[in-house]
């Protein structure tokens, strides 16, 4: 803190946002797991998320950063608070309310980063993916979430069970890009936040629409490189690739799919799989067995009786549709790690575990809209 409230207003830019990050890491190490004072604020077995954000009762920047430096006992409760007042700082804020320089001699992008500081001290901001793309804690069930359609089939919301939002997909049919969104546009205290130009995801398709790439934006291994060495021209960081098909199963013809997805380590971190590190295309991936999933289509089977495809969607009420879908482990292939399923006009189930994240599962469900 000291440190922070010491940087000089001289100092480079370049300095200052590496400075930031810094205090940025140092602030949110270990945070996740630990323990607040608010006992609803943070619920891990609850929760199949690796990190919840959303404090019920946030503090007060400058009351944060007062406790971080006289108390170190309340150092823990008060890191979400308080990691975001040092990186205002590290940004050039004075505490305080003290202000230096006009609004208008501020680098770019300071004051977006002003706004994402205040609604994160308020619960709302959830600036870094890394929440998304973590795959989910392993169990031995599947995680429910829901998917609300719109009518118009454009514009698709993931969110709990409980109802909680997680994540806002745009579709542009003439981009054939869906693009993810972390913030909901719908809801009043986002709105400042949500930013159609800046989606943390997005998932491109072929023309054929039998193929998608879903790509993190901002890559985790190229995001404190400049431009000219970092993935964002060669194809950014990839999350999945998922190929579409057509297969016969008795009477009937089903849509199967094959999604590649990078390799677990053996902590539960999902690898990296960046062009900057010497790794090519997904979908050419073929000679890295050890660092690659591949997962399959659990066939349906023809019933006579129905005289249809049926599948088994246990603890779901589904509804007949050809979006339907249940994946499996190419190893493991009657093991259903993800499922699929209409339930009403425009609300499906998406049920899933490890070693799927949110943003992959999320992007598959998504991958059907043509079907």
């Amino acid at each position: 803190a000291r440190a922070a409230l010491e940087a000089s207003p001289g100092s480079s830019s370049s300095q200052v946002a590496s400075f930031g990050h810094s205090l940025f890491q140092m602030a949110f190490a270990g945070s996740p797991y630990a323990k607040h004072k608010d006992a609803d604020a943070w619920d891990e077995e609850a929760s199949p998320l690796p990190l919840e954000r959303r404090f019920k009762q946030p503090q007060h920047f400058d009351a944060a950063l007062k406790d971080w430096v006289d108390d170190e006992e309340n150092c823990t409760e008060e890191k979400v608070a308080g990691g975001w007042t040092m990186l205002r700082l590290a940004f050039g804020w004075k505490p305080l309310g003290q202000t230096i320089g006009k609004p208008d001699t501020l680098p770019v992008g300071t004051n977006r980063a002003f706004e994402i500081a205040d609604d994160m001290e308020a619960g709302y901001a959830k600036e870094s993916p890394t929440d998304f793309t973590t795959p989910l804690r392993r169990s031995g069930r599947l995680w429910r979430f829901r998917v609300l359609r719109a009518e118009d089939r454009m514009t698709t919301r993931l969110i709990t069970e409980t109802g909680e939002f997680l994540m806002y997909a745009r579709t542009s049919l003439e981009a054939r890009t869906i693009a993810f969104f972390l913030y909901d546009p719908a809801k009043e205290h986002e709105k400042s936040l949500f930013n159609e130009s800046s989606p943390a995801f997005s998932m491109t398709f072929n023309e054929n629409r039998t193929e998608w790439r879903l790509v993190q934006e901002n890559c985790d291994n190229c995001q404190l490189a400049p431009a000219h060495l970092s993935c964002s021209r060669y194809g950014r960081q990839q999350l999945a690739l998922i190929r579409h098909m057509r297969d016969r199963v008795g009477d009937g013809i089903s849509n199967v799919m094959e999604v590649i997805i990078p390799g677990i380590f053996s902590d539960g971190r999902a690898m990296v799989w960046c062009p900057m590190l010497r790794r090519g295309d997904l979908g050419q991936a073929h000679g890295h067995k050890n660092e690659t999933q591949r997962l399959i289509t659990k066939l349906p089977v023809w019933n006579e009786q129905v005289e249809s495809l049926v599948l088994d969607f246990k603890g779901r009420n589904i509804v007949s549709s050809a979006k339907n879908f249940q994946l499996a482990l190419q190893q493991k292939p009657d093991h259903v790690i993800c499922q699929y399923g209409k339930l009403s006009d425009t609300n499906f189930g998406l049920d899933f575990k490890f070693p799927f994240s949110v943003v992959q599962a999320f992007a598959i469900a998504m991958s059907t809209m043509f079907w």
